[in-house]
């Protein structure tokens, strides 16, 4: 397999990043259901009861995916968006801009203002989550500060839609990122993370990305040894019974997981 810098690299010159939106998240995608509907009542859940809340969410992924920033935006006043290559960030900075040719996420806030039970209310949801977005920076999860050279107050919920496992090359570099992105959440704040489990490639224009292949006990295990409580996993079998020439995963991951409060030792004199 490609090193990180090979990986990046092939990232950089032919990853297309509005061609991943449109392949794996748009609202004619085959992987509609699998990667974004059954998720979104877990997402809504979390979020209208108070659970994750805050002043600032981080999100990063390798491709536009801003949907779950649009159940979050209530939550929080600030939000910061990252994408892993320059294109990546120009294509949300497009959405966010609102201008010609930008990405269509309509669907999603209509599925979620649907849920919350006012279907018609969703421009006003791609409104406020436009207005809320401060910056939109590129990532290195590689960097022991992935959003450098800008420094920001640590997050109280960090989202990772498929962000590590297409960037490292092993388990062990998978490991290190984990370790790298949580450095900008605080202790006690919370993680949701999304990970497709055992796949080993993706089809983007063609052009094949390799894909670290994780399994749900190695991802728990990732999640504890980074200092991580679990507070909720779920599995969601693939249910795309075609198209594996396209992405052969065979399941997505769910994590809702709390970074850990260090114990202050004191001692008595």
């Amino acid at each position: 397999m490609a090193s990180f810098s090979e990986l990046k690299e092939l990232h950089d010159r032919y990853l297309d990043a509005t061609a991943a939106a449109e392949t794996f998240t748009s609202k004619d995608s085959a992987f509609l259901v699998d990667g974004i509907t059954r998720m979104l009542p877990f997402f809504n859940q979390i979020f209208t009861t108070g659970l994750v809340k805050g002043e600032l969410m981080i999100e990063l992924s390798y491709a536009p995916f801003l949907e779950w920033a649009f159940p979050a935006c209530d939550n929080f006043s600030d939000i910061i968006l990252g994408g892993s290559t320059d294109q990546c960030v120009t294509a949300i900075e497009k959405w966010r801009r609102n201008e010609p040719g930008a990405l269509d996420l309509s669907h999603v806030p209509m599925a979620l203002c649907e849920l919350q039970g006012n279907r018609d209310a969703w421009p006003g949801k791609e409104n406020m989550l436009r207005r809320k977005i401060r910056h939109v920076l590129k990532y290195d999860p590689s960097k022991s500060n992935p959003l450098s050279p800008t420094i920001l107050p640590q997050a109280d919920c960090l989202i990772l839609p498929h962000c590590l496992e297409v960037h490292m090359t092993d388990k062990k570099e998978f490991c290190s990122a984990l370790r790298n992105v949580s450095s900008l959440l605080k202790n006690g704040g919370h993680l949701i993370l999304i990970v497709c489990l055992e796949t080993t490639f993706y089809m983007l224009g063609g052009f094949k990305f390799p894909h670290l292949c994780v399994d749900e006990s190695f991802m728990s295990k990732a999640l504890d040894d980074a200092d991580y409580v679990i507070e909720e996993l779920q599995v969601f079998p693939r249910t795309v019974n075609q198209l594996y020439e396209v992405a052969d995963y065979r399941s997505i991951i769910l994590v809702l997981a709390r970074k850990a409060i260090p114990v202050s030792c004191t001692h008595e004199s």
